[in-house]
C-alpha cells in the first residue's frame, strides 16, 4: 500500500491535482452533463412540436406546464384568445393539441368522432396506480375497452335509466329527509356536501351493484379520500414526471408512492362489493343493476377485470362530477333567491305546491331543464375532460394532426365561448336554455368517447334540483363568520389544478317551504 501511494504521488500527471479542483472538476463534469441533457432535450422538443399549428413559447425541459399557472383551464381559455380555436402546447416532451372554441370542438370531436377514440399512456396514472384495471374513461382504445363502452352505455341509455328511476326516488327522498332533520326545520345552518356524498356514492354503488352503501360512516370516508386522492392523480397535469421522464429516476419518488398506495386502497373496496355482488348472484338474491346483468347475460364476454373497469368508472364518475356539481348549485342558489322562487313557482305551476310530480317526468318544468343545463355550463367540474390521443390522422382545414397526439377538450373553455354564449357567458342565466333549448354545453365531453353516463347523470341533476327547490328555501347562513362566501366558478375555485374544481366550503339553511306538504312527500 505504501508503495502504491509513494508511485501515484510521484506520478507528474497526479502530482498537481488537490481536493479543491477535483471537486471543480467533477462539477464541472456535472455541469456539461445538464448542458448536454438540456441542449438534446431541446432539439428533440423541437422535433415533436406538430407544424403549422400556433401556441405559446415554453420553457427549457418543461415547456408550458408550469406556464399554466394558477388555473390551467382558464389559462387555456386565454390562449385559445390569443391564438385560435385549435393551438398547441408542449408539456414536457409531449406536444398536446389544445381545443378551446365550441364550434373547433364539435367539428372535429363529433364530426370526426371515431379519430379521437384513443386516450394516451400517463405514468403515473396508467403505470402505477391502473396496474391491474382503469377505468373506461381512461383506457387506451382496444376491443376490450369497446365491450366495456358498450356495456356501461347499454346499463346507462334512456330505457335503463327509466329502469333505475325507484333508486333514484328512494335515494332522492332519504337526501331530503336527511337536510331538514339536520337543519331542524331551517334552524341549524351546515354544510350539504357530507349528505349529498353519501347520496351520490349510495346511488352509483346500487345502480352498479344492486345494493345501497352500508350503513358505515368509515367506509364512505375511505372511498371518498380515495377517489380524492385519485382524481388529483387522474387529472391531466397530475404530474410532472408525466411529462418529465428524468423525474422517474428521482429516489424517494412520494408521486409513486402515493399512486401505488391508492390503488391498493381502492381494489379493497372494489373487491368486496364484487364478491358481495357475486354472492348474491349466486343465492338468487340479485337486484337489477350492471354488474349482476353482465354476470347472468351470457352474450356479454367481460372478464373479472372488464367488469372491474366499469366498477371504477361508476363509482369515481358520481364523486368526480355530480357531487361537486350540486355543492357549486346550491350555494349559488342560496345567493341567488330570485333563481329559488322562479324555479319554485315553475314546478308549482305544473304539479301544485302540494307535490314534487312524478319522478318519471324528466323535462315536465321547462326552467328546471333550463336551470340544470346552466349549472352543468357554468360551474363545468370536469374542466379539462379527460385527454383524448388521435387514433388516426386529423385534418381540420389547414390544421393536420397526426396519429398518436394527445389532445385536450377546454370544456371550460368551449363553455365560455362568447360566439355561442354571448357577452354574457360568464353570468349564471339558465334563461338563456329558455330561450335556445338547443343550445349545446361541454360539460360531458363530445363524440364517440364522451362520458357514458350522461343520460343518467342528467336525470340526477333534474329530480334531485328540482325536489330540493320544491322543498326548501335555501338561504345563507346567518351566523358570525359564516356568510362571507361567494360562488364564482373561476375566482373561488378551491384548488384549481384537481380533476374537479371544487367550491369553498359554505353553511346554509334549509327552510321547509311547507312542512305539511314535505312531510307527506317524504313519507310517500
Amino acid at each position: 500500500m505504501i508503495g502504491n501511494k509513494l508511485h501515484l504521488t510521484s506520478n507528474p500527471l497526479l502530482r498537481d491535482i488537490t481536493p479543491s479542483s477535483l471537486i471543480l472538476t467533477t462539477l464541472a463534469f456535472a455541469l456539461l452533463i445538464v448542458l448536454s441533457y438540456v441542449v438534446l432535450t431541446e432539439l428533440y422538443r423541437s422535433k415533436l412540436r406538430i407544424p403549422n399549428i400556433p401556441g405559446p413559447t415554453g420553457l427549457p425541459i418543461v415547456g408550458n406546464l408550469y406556464q399554466l399557472n394558477p388555473d390551467p383551464a382558464e389559462t387555456l381559455h386565454q390562449w385559445t384568445k390569443q391564438y385560435g380555436g385549435v393551438y398547441q402546447i408542449l408539456l414536457g416532451t409531449m406536444p398536446v393539441v389544445v381545443f378551446g372554441s365550441m364550434q373547433a370542438a364539435r367539428d372535429v370531436f363529433i364530426g370526426q368522432g371515431s379519430s379521437l377514440l384513443d386516450k394516451p399512456k400517463l405514468y403515473t396514472f396508467h403505470s402505477v396506480l391502473s396496474s391491474v384495471a382503469s377505468s373506461i374513461g381512461t383506457t387506451s382504445w382496444s376491443e376490450s375497452t369497446k365491450r366495456r363502452r358498450k356495456t356501461a352505455a347499454s346499463a346507462m341509455n334512456r330505457p335503463a335509466v327509466a329502469s333505475y328511476l325507484p333508486f333514484i326516488h328512494d335515494l332522492t327522498r332519504d337526501l331530503i329527509k336527511d337536510l331538514s332533520q339536520k337543519g331542524q326545520g331551517g334552524a341549524v345552518a351546515f354544510d350539504p356536501r357530507h349528505s349529498i356524498s353519501r347520496t351520490i356514492t349510495d346511488l352509483t354503488l346500487t345502480v352498479n351493484y344492486g345494493a345501497r352503501l352500508p350503513d358505515d360512516d368509515a367506509l364512505l370516508e375511505e372511498i371518498i379520500d380515495v377517489e380524492d386522492g385519485l382524481s388529483r392523480i387522474k387529472t391531466p397535469l397530475g404530474s410532472a414526471q408525466d411529462f418529465i421522464p428524468v423525474l422517474r429516476l428521482l429516489p424517494f419518488n412520494k408521486k409513486t408512492q402515493t399512486a401505488r398506495e391508492i390503488n391498493r386502497r381502492r381494489l379493497i373496496f372494489l373487491n368486496r362489493f364484487s364478491d358481495e355482488m357475486e354472492a348474491r348472484v349466486k343465492a338468487g338474491e340479485d337486484k337489477a343493476c350492471i354488474q349482476g346483468n353482465c354476470l347472468k347475460d351470457p352474450d356479454v364476454k367481460l372478464d373479472k377485470i372488464d367488469l372491474l373497469g366499469i366498477s371504477m368508472s361508476m363509482v369515481s364518475g358520481g364523486l368526480d362530477t355530480m357531487v361537486n356539481t350540486l355543492a357549486w348549485s346550491i350555494g349559488t342558489f342560496a345567493l341567488r333567491p330570485d333563481i329559488q322562487d322562479r324555479a319554485y313557482q315553475s314546478i308549482c305551476d305544473v304539479y301544485g305546491s302540494k307535490s314534487w310530480g312524478p319522478i318519471e317526468d324528466e323535462n315536465s318544468v321547462p326552467y328546471i331543464t333550463a336551470l340544470v343545463k346552466e349549472c352543468l355550463r357554468t360551474f363545468c367540474v370536469l374542466r379539462l375532460s379527460l385527454p383524448r390521443a388521435t387514433w388516426k390522422d386529423v385534418q381540420y382545414g389547414d390544421i393536420f394532426i397526426p396519429k398518436g397526439t394527445t389532445v385536450f377538450l377546454n370544456a371550460w373553455g368551449c363553455n365560455r365561448d362568447e360566439d355561442v354564449f354571448g357577452p354574457d357567458a360568464e353570468v349564471f342565466r339558465p334563461e338563456r336554455y329558455l330561450e335556445d333549448p338547443e343550445l349545446p354545453h361541454a360539460a360531458y365531453g363530445f363524440g364517440t368517447r364522451m362520458c357514458a353516463g350522461f343520460q343518467l347523470a342528467n336525470r340526477q341533476l333534474h329530480v334531485l334540483i328540482l325536489r330540493l327547490l320544491w322543498s326548501f328555501k335555501i338561504e345563507p347562513s346567518e351566523d358570525p363568520g359564516e356568510s362571507d362566501w361567494q360562488m364564482r366558478p373561476l375566482e373561488d375555485v378551491t384548488e384549481p389544478w384537481h380533476l374537479a374544481a371544487i367550491p369553498p366550503s359554505f353553511k346554509v339553511r334549509f327552510t321547509p317551504r311547507d312542512s305539511d306538504a314535505l312531510e307527506a312527500m317524504v313519507a310517500s
